[in-house]
């Protein structure tokens, strides 16, 4: 096997693993609102309330009641 077919493939392994490893969450609050979250959201329980960057790069803060579900996708 020559070395390009090789580092192709070690190329692609690494791409396929990244995106294993990278969760995205569905978060939908009371009011039908969907916000999905690049990476676990964060709780706080000083403030109640959890914290997460969303799809477009902004990070989203909301209070605990708001939200009726965060799944992982």
């Amino acid at each position: 096997m020559s070395a390009l077919p090789k580092l192709l493939a070690a190329c692609l392994l690494t791409v396929g693993l990244a995106a294993c490893m990278t969760a995205n969450y569905k978060i939908t609050t009371t009011t039908g609102q969907i916000y999905i979250a690049q990476d676990n959201p964060v709780y706080d329980v000083t403030t109640d309330t959890y914290a997460f960057t969303d799809e477009t790069g902004k990070q989203v803060t909301l209070e605990k009641q708001e939200i009726k579900l965060i799944k992982e996708q």
